[in-house]
């Protein structure tokens, strides 16, 4: 009886396991940067600021509760943008820098979150300027031509 449970399972396992995976789906970069990274980014920035202009100084900071859960919830979200821009379908294609700069926002929004679960305006503030640096740095080696496609490598032309 044991045998005519177990020949079938053995045989269903060994199947599944013979099985290929499906490649990963692709992740469409530039959409999810311009539809996601960047309007949940801009809700962090602006959450606070300090601007001097003709009108005098004044400091723009989260009052309300609902206003720290904002700013505390994008600062989440960038932390699952950078792991989503890790995953094989983000990452195919991009060089092992790209999962550096990707685990970097992710690092840097959990200090984010941080921030905003103190509510700490000035930590905010600061930690601000680190995704931003983050950020910059990734464009700099992946936005260096319009549109956000990384530049060819240039052709040998075997002439000296």
């Amino acid at each position: 009886m044991k045998l005519k449970i177990a020949a079938p399972l053995f045989s269903a396992l060994l199947a599944a396991g013979c099985q290929q995976s499906a490649p990963p789906p692709a992740v469409d970069v530039k959409t999810l940067m311009a539809g996601k990274v960047q309007p949940t980014a801009e809700i962090y920035w602006n959450s606070v600021q300090y601007i001097s202009d003709a009108a005098g100084s004044r400091k723009i900071e989260p009052k309300t509760d609902a206003e720290w859960a904002r700013t505390q919830e994008a600062a989440a979200t960038l932390r699952q943008l950078g792991e989503q821009l890790r995953s094989p379908g983000a990452a195919a294609g991009r060089g092992n820098d790209w999962l550096d700069y990707a685990q970097g926002l992710s690092d840097v929004a959990k200090l984010a979150e941080q921030a905003a679960k103190e509510r700490n305006p000035d930590k905010v503030f600061e930690v601000g300027g680190s995704i931003y640096n983050v950020c910059s740095a990734c464009h700099e080696v992946y936005m260096t031509v319009p549109g956000g496609a990384r530049p060819a490598e240039p052709a040998s032309s075997g002439t000296k």
